[in-house]
């Protein structure tokens, strides 16, 4: 297959200011000189009058004669029907005018200009004569062509001044351009360690910009993820090795079989942990908003209530209107077992559910959250305040993100109280 020839960036900006250019000046020359023409015309039967007033004021050769570059004149004897006097230029026939004269005969005389044969006639009538002044447009020309030229000129000028300027701009753009290219090409090689830096202050340099937050954020993700993989590993390392242990000594005749509940138990861990791996995974990939539907938030809370009040000697206490909330009920199910089951763990009399106008509150009474905790996002397997890893936090922090809710976290003079709103 053949390759398609590539063209330069300058290259493509030059042809199409050249082209555009040229495109503009066209249509301009063509409109210029239309109004030039006509001015000209205008300006040139004026001075057409004056000359043939002064003509007839004067009836003075001599001074007819200082016109006599670009009008001519003819006296027009009408008894005897022909021409006595005249300074005929080479533009002018003779028998032309007469036959003009024999033509216009019963209409000339009232200082009109006539157009005949290419040429211009103005006639006064003074007593037994024809004051014949004649024009060829020669000085309309005159007055069209040093303009015409100037204003090619200038055009020629501002095409190549424009391309000289372009040129100059482009080379600059490009290669701001080719660092930037090459600069995100390394990023991979360098495992997206080096800064994209850009100078400027123009889209180019903001493109740069964007694209060094994305590199930050490959780099972020990326921790994250390598941390999230040492602490999973961590954290189902004890479980495995205990459900193992404990497998061989009921193997090997060792222990009790009744110590299989510490296996079941372990199990019971690990299968916590998986479903919160795919709880994360999940939301990750929400469906599109258009599936979205109003969740009765007063029977989803009751659900979760009924389902972890026995785990522990805890109080629950419900305070719940008939709120909805849009979004998706699995998902919201799984953001409020969550911030419960948090709470649960550390919650020391009382667990507090609240639903007001779309607002909910799930407070218990157990130790503050450190500040700094409060104030950043959670990241996956992070540990926490009290030393714990998980993704409970994490999930729910992703899922008001998805359904467009505020979480707010917040330390009451005796425990701690979890907030969802709408934006």
């Amino acid at each position: 297959m053949k390759q398609k020839r590539k063209i330069s960036l300058s290259t493509q900006i030059n042809l199409i200011f050249t082209i555009i250019t040229l495109v503009t000046s066209i249509l301009f020359v063509v409109i210029f000189r239309r109004s030039l023409s006509s001015f000209s015309k205008i300006r040139a039967e004026e001075n057409f009058v004056t000359y043939h007033n002064f003509l007839v004021d004067s009836f003075d050769e001599s001074t007819a004669s200082q016109y006599s570059q670009y009008y001519s004149y003819a006296i027009y004897d009408i008894s005897e029907e022909k021409i006595i006097r005249d300074n005929f230029l080479e533009y002018v026939d003779k028998q032309k005018t007469l036959d003009f004269i024999n033509e216009y005969k019963t209409m000339i005389g009232n200082d009109e200009i006539f157009e005949y044969q290419t040429l211009q006639y103005l006639v006064t009538k003074d007593d037994n004569y024809y004051i014949i002044s004649i024009n060829d447009g020669g000085y309309a020309k005159m007055l069209g062509e040093p303009i015409g030229g100037i204003i090619m000129i200038g055009f020629i000028a501002i095409i190549i001044l424009g391309n000289a300027i372009i040129l100059l701009w482009t080379s600059v753009t490009v290669e701001r351009i080719k660092k930037l290219q090459i600069d995100v090409s390394k990023l991979v090689q360098t495992s997206y360690q080096t800064p994209i830096r850009i100078d400027g202050n123009d889209e180019i340099s903001e493109l740069a910009t964007t694209i060094d937050h994305m590199r930050e954020e490959i780099l972020t993700n990326d921790e994250v993820k390598q941390e999230m993989l040492q602490n999973l590993s961590h954290d189902i390392k004890t479980p495995i090795a205990v459900i193992k242990s404990y497998s061989e000594a009921i193997r090997d005749g060792i222990t009790y079989v009744k110590d299989i509940d510490i296996i079941l138990r372990q199990t019971d861990i690990l299968t916590d942990k998986v479903k919160k791996l795919l709880e994360w995974n999940r939301i990750e990939y929400i469906d599109d908003k258009a599936e979205f539907h109003p969740v009765n938030m007063n029977q989803l809370i009751n659900t979760v209530a009924n389902n972890f009040k026995f785990k522990r000697d805890i109080n629950f206490e419900l305070d719940l209107d008939n709120s909805y909330l849009s979004g998706l009920e699995e998902h919201y199910y799984t953001m409020v077992s969550n911030i419960v089951e948090n709470a649960l763990r550390y919650a020391k009399t009382v667990i507090k559910i609240t639903l007001k106008n779309q607002k909910l509150t799930i407070y218990n009474d157990g130790e503050h959250i450190n500040e700094r905790f409060i104030n950043a996002e959670f990241r996956p397997y992070e540990k926490g305040y009290k030393g714990q890893f998980g993704l409970g936090l994490t999930i729910v922090q992703k899922i008001t993100a998805n359904f467009n809710l505020k979480l707010t976290i917040e330390n009451c003079p005796i425990g701690v109280k979890f907030i969802i709103e709408p934006l």
